[in-house]
Formats: structure tokens, C-alpha cells, sequence
């Protein structure tokens, strides 16, 4: 399952359209997403930083305090732009712009991550 932590509802229909096939749970918020982790586990978090509420980077260091989190992949996308250092700072396994952002970027992650493909 991939747990897609984004709060505009275009990129939502973006993500929905280019994984079409994968199983997606939505959150709109940070708070909502560390909740949704407490009761799944995905396979891989696609987070954007800027969201309403906590931001990414809350999420990413609430996920890093929990054992059972600490270990989800996650991958930025967000119109923050990372340097390398920051992003291996954080532990994520991939980070994109969304205005440079590719799809095929996008479906590499998830056939990578994505053990739980829907049928």
C-alpha cells in the first residue's frame, strides 16, 4: 500500500491517474497521516512538505520516533526544493519538485516500494 500525504486535491487526481493499479490511501494532513500509519503499514510514503498543519518535516521526524515507522520508505515530493544533503539528512529514498516532477519518477517508486499491488 502507498500512503499519499498530500493536501491538493489536483496533485490527489495526478496521483490517482499515474498509479492507477496500486493500492492508495490519501491523507490531507500531517496529523491525519500519522494516524492512518498507526492502523496500516505502506509499503512507501509519498509526502509532500507542505501541508496544512504539521508540516512534512513533522511527519517524517514523528514517523523516525516511532521503531515500526522508522523504517518506511519515504519520498518527497513537494514544491520545496531538497538539496541531497538534506534529503539523505532525512533519511528519505528519493525527493522531486514537483515542478520538474516526471511520472515515470513517480511509478519507478512505487513498482519499487509498492509490495501490495491491487489487482
Amino acid at each position: 500500500m502507498i500512503l499519499v500525504v498530500e493536501d491538493d486535491r489536483g496533485w490527489e487526481a495526478y496521483y490517482r491517474r499515474i498509479l492507477k493499479g496500486h493500492d492508495l490511501v490519501f491523507c490531507h494532513d500531517g496529523i491525519a497521516a500519522i494516524n492512518e500509519m498507526d492502523i496500516t503499514s505502506p509499503d512507501l510514503v509519498i509526502l509532500d512538505i507542505l501541508l496544512i498543519g504539521p508540516t512534512g518535516f513533522a511527519v517524517l521526524n514523528e514517523m523516525r520516533s516511532y521503531p515500526e515507522l522508522a523504517e518506511v520508505p519515504v519520498a518527497i515530493i513537494s514544491s520545496v526544493k531538497l538539496k541531497d544533503k538534506m534529503a539523505t539528512q532525512y533519511g528519505v529514498v528519493a525527493a522531486f519538485d514537483k515542478g520538474e516532477l516526471d511520472p515515470s519518477d513517480v511509478l519507478a517508486l512505487a513498482k519499487e516500494y509498492d509490495d501490495k499491488k491491487s489487482a
